[in-house]
């Protein structure tokens, strides 16, 4: 994800957004119109004895923007979700008025607190970022920090020398440093969940179907064995009572009808799953074809009846260019996009064949009229064909529809997985040694600049260090020990101590404070480590320190302001925020458990519609007429009938004993080979299905060889898994051939 990618999440909400997202783009909203009013109080305590000495015009330019769209923030995050524009325009107006701070400055006497804004600075940063992209928030931040810096050497800015201008600077980098990085990777982390949590579902429904189709394959190959095949066999049989019989085959036809009997209700599929529904409707009579869904395909939901004209229009098709095309490749391509409440689903059958001039196609002709364009206009859609001789076919079936009611799919109404694992672990580090290390080189620097080096200050910073490495012991366990919490809380409470015993609190307006962020920082840290309590009570005692280290002092109220409201604002926010995580962890749940309902629910609709139309629909076309005769215990039975019987049985009781081996194609050759005195006979020893390059190259040596054969034997076998043979097809009439074909789809002929 780019950085661009960030500043959608203060936009409106997006459907193409998974729930985590748009869930991020809210929160992201409102705690930036929040921490703009917080900081506001303050700023504007501060900005109370700069008024005087700051031009009128200046102050009702820029103060009156920072105050009116502070305040209009929170209306629109909580009304439209948002705040872009107003993100840019805070921005835009502190880093002008910071800019122009020397100018606006009207007193001769020089400042005794920096100027007011550099409060605002910070969260002005992270909203360059979300107004624009985190790059130019990055740049904001470097830029606002070298004009603070810049006017803190000033009269206006309190006259500071380069090096006390250097820690302002560091310390106004630290924080908005911290936030933009955090925003980068939380917002990459949650569309990479998004998008990981979509693809897992898309197996996991996968493994439904295919569990789904298995249980419907194991009834109808019940059906077929002990009613189809049972009744077959009694017609064979001369001497079996013909009212028997009919009663054989009127049991077979209601079995047949009751399996085939829709579902209660409208069952619907996704795009994906229209995809494979094509498949195995196509391989029947176009082994060869393979069925691909385009990368840029959106995948939501369309009716059965919809699914089911595409898939027999595409069947239709794919068995003209068996029929007529003489091709070596044929691709399927199922795309599908979303324009507003439209849905456009399309179906392209490829062919590198032979192609025809459509001009002399009949308009009567019965596969193109019938089966494509009338299946197709029942359900408002429409056939395009395109073909020259010599050039191949394109027939692409087309489906326009309107969004349901019930608005985005499941597969796109996905919480991200627990949010409390969005961040890495390395970032967490990464971001909290970074801000600790920060303020740590900001105080040593005030030490350093001393006349003497006070003992006590040395002490807190050295002893920051070993608090921070006991608040992140084990950061990959959430959970941190409620006595490493409690023992945290002590070092900060030490180094607060150590501070206010070092600094006299008149003193403490300048870099005696860097103790305030490596606080702030470590009680998030335990509170993010899920010791909430414990974070809370040390940030009480925290504040109870500071308003007894300022007891007295003229300046105590300013002091304890400046100390306490950064630990206090950012413990909050880090608060609300992680309760925003909780519940959204117990939305996850609900959403995961109706997930898996919908999953189940949508597979068995798929085998159903599977069975229905494309296994059922198979077999009433072999044996359908047959059985109807059968039926009938007035109709006598002729010798030819009583043949097709036989052959049927046993083209049949192939499908069943090897699944892997037989197509329409090839169970044509099989019947008119044994009708020559070919012994054809196939073992099936896989137990699950071939590859499907492999199968593909299986079934077209296996036809070729049995139309080829004229007398002797044909064998084919498939291996169980893990072999590196595949397939074995050996031929034995005049001379024995061995046609073996390993998992990749290579195929080797050799002598025996």
């Amino acid at each position: 994800m780019t950085s661009r990618a960030v500043t959608g999440y203060l936009g409106r909400a997006d459907p193409a957004r998974g729930a985590s997202a748009t869930g991020l783009r809210l929160g992201l909203a409102r705690a930036v119109a929040l921490t703009c009013l917080a900081t506001l109080v303050p700023a504007m305590f501060m900005a109370f004895t700069q008024l005087p000495n700051l031009h009128p015009l200046w102050l009702a330019i820029v103060g009156g923007g920072v105050i009116g769209f502070t305040l209009l923030m929170p209306i629109y995050a909580w009304s439209l979700g948002d705040v872009r524009w107003l993100c840019g325009a805070y921005a835009l107006v502190n880093l002008v008025g910071m800019a122009t701070w020397v100018w606006a400055w009207t007193s001769p006497r020089t400042a005794v607190h920096a100027p007011w804004l550099w409060m605002c600075l910070g969260v002005a940063a992270v909203c360059a970022a979300l107004a624009t992209t985190v790059k130019i928030g990055f740049a904001y931040t470097a830029v606002a920090a070298l004009i603070f810096g810049a006017v803190r050497m000033t009269r206006s800015g309190g006259d500071r020398d380069a090096l006390e201008a250097v820690q302002d600077v560091l310390t106004l980098l630290v924080l908005p440093t911290a936030l933009l990085l955090l925003i980068r990777f939380f917002a990459h982390a949650v569309d990479e969940l998004d998008a990981t949590t979509i693809d897992s579902q898309r197996v996991e429904a996968n493994h439904a179907i295919d569990r789904a189709l298995q249980q419907q394959r194991t009834v109808l190959d019940g059906i077929i064995h002990d009613r189809v095949m049972t009744t077959l066999v009694a017609a064979v049989q001369t001497d079996q009572p013909r009212g028997e019989v009919a009663d054989l085959a009127r049991t077979a036809l209601e079995a047949l009808t009751d399996a085939g009997a829709p579902a209660d209700g409208e069952q619907r599929l996704t795009v994906s799953q229209l995809a494979r529904l094509v498949e195995d409707m196509v391989e029947p009579v176009c082994p060869q074809a393979s069925v691909v869904v385009d990368p840029t395909a959106e995948d939501f939901e369309l009716s059965a009846s919809v699914a089911s004209a595409l898939g027999q229009a595409a069947r239709e098709a794919a068995f003209n260019v068996t029929r007529h095309a003489e091709a070596e490749t044929v691709t399927i391509t199922v795309s599908a996009r979303r324009e507003r409440r439209d849905r456009q689903v399309r179906v392209d059958v490829r062919d590198d064949g032979k192609g025809f001039d459509l001009d002399e196609v009949p308009d009567n002709r019965f596969g193109i009229r019938v089966s494509m364009n009338e299946r197709l206009s029942r359900i408002g859609g429409a056939v395009d064909i395109i073909s020259r001789p010599g050039e191949g076919t394109l027939v692409s079936l087309i489906w326009v529809g309107r969004e349901s009611q019930t608005g985005e799919p499941i597969s796109r109404r996905r919480v991200s997985e627990a949010l409390r694992s969005v961040l890495r672990v390395e970032v967490f580090l990464f971001l909290v040694w970074l801000m600790v290390g920060v303020q740590v080189l900001v105080g040593l620097l005030s030490a350093l600049t001393e006349p003497v080096v006070n003992p006590l200050t040395l002490a807190a910073l050295a002893l920051a260090l070993p608090a921070t490495g006991l608040a992140l012991w084990r950061a990959g366990v959430r959970r941190l020990g409620a006595w490493q919490a409690i023992l945290v809380v002590a070092c900060l409470a030490t180094i607060a101590q150590l501070v206010h015993m070092s600094v006299p609190a008149s003193e403490a307006l300048g870099y005696g404070l860097w103790h305030s962020t490596v606080v702030m920082v470590l009680l998030i840290t335990v509170l993010v480590r899920d010791r909430r309590a414990i974070a809370w009570v040390g940030l009480v005692i925290f504040l109870a320190q500071a308003i007894l280290w300022t007891y007295g002092s003229p300046l105590g109220g300013y002091v304890v302001l400046k100390v306490g409201f950064g630990p206090l604002l950012w413990l909050a926010l880090a608060t609300v925020g992680l309760g925003g995580v909780r519940s959204i962890g117990e939305q996850l749940v609900r959403v995961r458990s109706a997930s898996r309902k919908n999953t189940q629910a949508m597979a068995e609709s798929f085998s159903t519609l599977v069975l229905r139309e494309v296994w059922l629909t198979e077999l009433r076309e072999q044996i359908g007429p047959l059985l109807t005769n059968l039926a009938d215990p007035t109709h006598q039975l002729s010798n030819e009938e009583r043949d097709a019987c036989r052959v049927l049985e046993g083209r049949l009781r192939d499908a069943l004993r090897a699944s892997n081996l037989v197509s329409q194609g090839v169970s044509d050759a099989i019947q008119a080979a044994r009708r020559r005195g070919v012994e054809v006979v196939l073992v099936d020893n896989r137990g699950s299905k071939l590859p499907e390059t492999v199968r593909r190259e299986t079934l077209r040596q296996l036809e070729q060889l049995v139309r080829a054969s004229t007398s002797g034997r044909i064998v084919a076998r498939t291996a169980p898994e893990g072999y590196a043979d595949a397939v074995t097809i050996l031929r034995v009439d005049a001379e024995r051939n061995l046609t073996t074909i390993d998992e990749a789809g290579t195929v080797t002929v050799r002598k025996t």
